[in-house]
């Protein structure tokens, strides 16, 4: 079995997009598709396993650490459990937060912004104030590498393997897990993985890039132009990438 972990990359968004199509219309099928063109779809036919998925669009680190939590303390997990199970996590933004909300009763992600205005909704708002008064870059990496080693020694004790992956974004951890792809690579997260296979890498002497990723996907026909997700051609460039590296 293959349990994956993450954001709209992992649960698929963009896979499903044909050249043309309006923005209505990708919306729409959002509500109903079942991502079987998905890089994750793609991974669990090649193991012939069955694929649980707990990735959602947009989704934070927390709340999928939070999801990650509920599962494997239920009776679902106990019953499903095999130490055949495979785990891929897909490590997203660190702006984004998921937190309670009391004006709709219920936890939800909410996205970091860079400014206040007055028409903005209570999310928005709620989104400028953790930026502006509770985010801190170091921390909040320090914050996800304790997840990270947690997660790892759980696995480990009920013999399951698991590995992790940064989304878009290469983040510079101080700690190097060995099951983390590429962990000691600059540019290891599957949007750079993607734009190098494209051959484009522009980057600095510092490993920065110089142009940017996402425009450059879109410019370039692998990635939506909407939200800039990968299309189902880069979804399986994707899997190949996974693939490689769990068998």
């Amino acid at each position: 079995m293959l349990i994956t972990f993450g954001d709209g990359w992992t649960l698929g968004d963009g896979s499903f997009y044909k050249v043309g199509m309006p923005e209505l219309v990708y919306d729409k099928l959002k509500e109903s598709e079942e991502y079987k063109n998905s890089w994750r779809h793609i991974v669990a036919d090649h193991l012939k396993v069955k694929n649980i998925n707990f990735a959602a669009s947009k989704s934070s680190n927390q709340k999928q650490f939070a999801l990650a939590k509920n599962f494997f303390i239920s009776k679902k997990f106990r019953d499903l459990y095999s130490k055949d199970m495979i785990v891929l996590w897909g490590i997203t933004t660190l702006q984004r937060d998921f937190i309670w909300c009391s004006d709709t009763k219920k936890y939800e992600d909410i996205v970091f912004r860079d400014q206040y205005k007055d028409y903005l909704s209570n999310k928005d708002r709620i989104g400028y104030g953790l930026n502006k008064w509770c985010y801190n870059d170091s921390i909040a990496i320090k914050e996800l590498e304790v997840e990270i080693l947690h997660w790892n020694q759980y696995f480990k004790a009920l013999g399951i393997k698991n590995y992790w992956f940064d989304t878009f974004n290469s983040k510079q951890y101080t700690t190097k897990p060995s099951n983390f792809f590429d962990i000691d690579t600059k540019n290891r997260d599957l949007l750079s993985l993607l734009c190098i296979q494209q051959a484009m890498n522009n980057t600095d002497s510092h490993g920065v890039w110089i142009e940017d990723r996402f425009k450059y996907g879109v410019r370039n026909k692998f990635l939506t132009p909407y939200q800039y997700y990968p299309k189902k051609e880069s979804h399986k460039k994707i899997a190949e990438y996974i693939i490689g590296k769990i068998t």
